[in-house]
């Protein structure tokens, strides 16, 4: 993206470049006390991307524990340095997003390890792990 002070607010820095802001709008129902984004939340996973192959149809339930997400202003220097939104909210706004032609560059604010189990791993940790063993495997035979 080529910002060199791009920063998240949680940070506390000076940054002109606050890519990552506190979120606007609570998850209904969270419970007291907890993080505004803390609970599940349909997800809308769009055509064409990594995630959707993985996770396997349109739509998918994220689980989150956090307070911040990605300030929209920047989506537009997302896109130009080849990330591409792979899932939105039901309001519209990025939940995720991947770099086309890496093997395995996924940044997703609702957090896949919270739905995992070694019985059911999450589609995205399950992804992740085969990945690896693709890696290492083209490693060995080097």
């Amino acid at each position: 993206m080529k910002l060199s002070d791009a920063d998240t607010v949680e940070n506390m820095t000076d940054t002109d470049n606050p890519v990552i802001t506190p979120i606007a709008c609570a998850l209904p129902n969270r419970p007291e006390g907890t993080p505004k984004m803390c609970g599940s939340d349909p997800i809308r996973v769009l055509p064409g991307t990594r995630l959707r192959e993985w996770v396997g149809g349109e739509e998918m339930v994220g689980d989150y524990f956090c307070n911040y997400g990605v300030n929209r202003h920047y989506e537009q220097r997302f896109a130009e340095a080849g990330m591409k939104v792979s899932a939105r909210d039901r309001g519209g706004e990025m939940r995720a997003v991947e770099l086309a032609g890496h093997r395995f560059y996924v940044a997703t604010l609702f957090q896949p390890q919270l739905q995992s189990s070694k019985e059911k791993p999450h589609p995205v940790v399950k992804a992740f792990v085969e990945e690896c063993v693709r890696f290492r495997e083209e490693r060995r035979k080097q």
